[in-house]
């Protein structure tokens, strides 16, 4: 009964603490808002049978720009905005029905083959004895740290996991192993090969072509890659990856090599390539300048080229997509603990392509999926005071309290992009590829002056926080998980 007490007092007092917003807010609706609009269709012809249905809504405009003077939300907190709005220059707004396509050998020779050259022999890089020797002397070395911290009473340690390991499983994982090495080779053979019809499910393999030129290509059922001129499987570093690293002092910096290539003439490239893979559907959702690496058997890298890496996803719409990089905000506590966050993005079909100027050098093709359907042409999307009123209500709500406590902070909203998240469909294992609008905002890390605040935005390596909402009925799309 006591702890009852101090639980309905601690609540009150959370409640004390917080703004009251506008309205109350919603993580996700679960009212079939979303699935009554996308399944809206419309009137039947005069004389047709059938109950009649809404019209389908017509083109949708929103303004070009969202200016607001800064707007006290709560105590601490105050909003501005000044954010050109992106969106789709038809107005159209369709939604598709999705389902997992899993990638089939076909589809794997199809990709070997135009991208390489006629091969000349071939290894599968499966690993041997050693490689799983070790592998099972790693995990032994952790369960025996994990023992020493138990039994020295742990002492805090970070995140570590509490749970550690059980006897059973101890046994079972080394069980696993030992399968492994009894079934593993002690060297790699090579085969001579001249196609690639021995590609199969669940490999890594690496190819001689004729000319010499070596090619590691891996097979999965979520995912296929092809690394040219490496033995072992290739690293993209890019511009984003190289910053973050000069930022912190570590040692990959010594890997990058300045690029020089022209982005027009690797985007050339690129499109030349989708066309022959008959990849057209797909827009560049991220480019950036990269050095490609290769990792070695002891885990180092090295240098192999440079140019330009794009990551392309799915868009047959036609949706503006964003064009740099950016992570959802860490900064909005939306009650993910207590497990009710249902409106989260699968993980996301993409195609990544890594060009110099001899052409693709790398390709990787992750989580496909396939159009089963197109059940709205143009679905009906909240009008864009809605989306104001909610954004505004969540930043409110859902600022982390550990983060700014009795701290004030001033927040703006300098981007709105209204853009496609694939959202599972409910009570299916098939998705919705739907619109939603990304909110990007800056001002929670003391950036002061408004010099700061612009190099923030244009440092493709920052962390660009965005707030995102489903545009059909406003519900927060929690990017964190499965995205």
């Amino acid at each position: 009964m006591k702890r009852m007490i101090m639980l309905l007092l601690a609540c009150l007092l959370l409640c004390a603490c917080l703004p009251t917003p506008e309205q109350e807010f919603v993580v996700n609706k679960g009212d079939s808002t979303v699935e009554d609009k996308i399944n809206a269709v419309p009137k039947p012809e005069a004389g047709s049978e059938g109950e009649a249905q809404p019209e389908p809504a017509a083109a949708q405009f929103f303004p070009d720009r969202w200016d607001e003077d800064a707007v006290q939300l709560s105590e601490h907190v105050r909003l501005s905005v000044h954010a050109d709005v992106v969106q789709k220059s038809d107005g159209l707004y369709p939604v598709y029905r999705l389902k997992d396509a899993p990638l089939t050998d076909d589809d794997a020779r199809t990709f070997a083959e135009k991208l390489l050259d006629t091969p000349a022999e071939a290894y599968t890089s499966e690993r041997t004895k050693a490689d799983y020797q070790k592998d099972l002397q790693a995990y032994l070395d952790d369960v025996a740290e994990w023992q020493r911290w138990v039994d020295a009473g742990k002492p805090d340690w970070g995140d570590r996991d509490e749970s550690g390991y059980t006897q059973e499983e101890i046994d079972e994982q080394t069980a696993w192993y030992m399968e492994r090495i009894k079934a593993a080779p002690d060297v790699l053979e090579t085969k001579p090969v001249s196609d690639y019809s021995g590609l199969h499910l669940n490999s890594a393999t690496v190819y001689t072509m004729q000319s010499g030129e070596k090619a590691y290509v891996y097979f999965y059922q979520w995912g296929f890659g092809i690394a040219k001129d490496c033995a072992y499987y290739g690293h993209t570093y890019t511009e984003s990856d190289y910053q973050m690293d000069r930022e912190f002092g570590e040692s990959n910096v010594k890997l990058w090599h300045e690029v020089t290539m022209d982005r027009a003439d690797a985007e050339a490239i690129l499109n030349t390539e989708l066309d022959r893979l008959g990849l057209t559907e797909y827009s560049i959702s991220t480019a950036e300048k990269a050095c490609f690496l290769e990792r070695s058997t002891d885990e180092s890298m090295r240098y192999k080229t440079n140019g330009w890496s794009f990551k392309l996803i799915r868009n047959p719409a036609g949706y503006p997509v964003s064009g740099v990089p950016w992570s959802p905000s860490q900064d909005l506590n939306y009650g993910t603990d207590e497990g009710f966050v249902a409106n989260a993005p699968v993980w996301e079909e993409h195609v990544n392509v890594f060009i110099d100027e001899n052409g693709v050098q790398s390709f990787t093709f992750s989580d496909r999926k396939a159009v089963s359907g197109m059940p709205n042409a143009n679905v009906e999307l909240l009008p864009f005071s809605d989306i104001q009123r909610i954004a505004k209500n969540t930043f409110t709500m859902c600022l982390r309290y550990d983060l700014i406590g009795e701290n004030d902070v001033e927040l703006e909203v300098y981007r709105a992009l209204l853009t496609t998240f694939t959202l599972r469909a409910k009570d299916s294992d098939e998705y919705y590829e739907m619109p939603c609008w990304v909110l990007f905002f800056d001002g929670l890390y003391g950036m002061g002056s408004e010099e700061a605040r612009l190099n923030y935005r244009e440092q493709k390596w920052s962390s660009h926080d965005a707030l995102v909402l489903n545009a059909i009925d406003g519900s927060v799309v929690h990017t964190d998980y499965g995205y």
